[in-house]
């Protein structure tokens, strides 16, 4: 069986040097990775239920995922708690191969994380009609 290897598709997304685009070791099983984190439990549930997550490969229909997040998970080294998805996309990619992997996480009603932007001190709030979406191109390396 392929080693498996673990993207994550939003710092994938908003990779400095090359948004969009990951490099994997040939002969790689994708893995891709979503997390959600928030300063308290109760945020993280409430997100759980606002939440709808699809996941779409090489533009195949959309794939929902909202029911495959883990339970909540505290991180006592960043302070805050996580849920997260771990999808097993069943690719294993030869040398030049790429798997583009798209998607989007959108809420029912407003949502808080509890984290507030550093320079104007107001609250990073994730609002109906403002989906986050993720697009990033799996190559494996030759």
């Amino acid at each position: 069986m392929a080693e498996e290897i673990i993207v994550k598709v939003f710092p994938c997304t908003h990779d400095e040097d090359q948004p969009g685009k990951c490099t994997v070791s040939a002969g790689s099983r994708v893995v891709l990775h979503i997390g959600w984190a928030a300063t308290k439990k109760g945020l993280v549930k409430n997100f759980l239920k606002a939440q709808t997550t699809t996941i779409s490969l090489d533009g195949a229909a959309p794939i929902d995922v909202s029911d495959s997040y883990s339970e909540i998970e505290p991180r006592p080294d960043q302070g805050d708690f996580v849920t997260r998805i771990r999808h097993d996309t069943g690719v294993t990619l030869s040398a030049g191969e790429s798997l583009q992997a798209d998607g989007m996480l959108a809420v029912s009603h407003v949502t808080f994380d509890g984290f507030f932007d550093e320079i104007t001190h107001r609250p990073f709030l994730f609002r109906p009609g403002e989906p986050d979406t993720f697009s990033c191109r799996i190559t494996a390396s030759a």
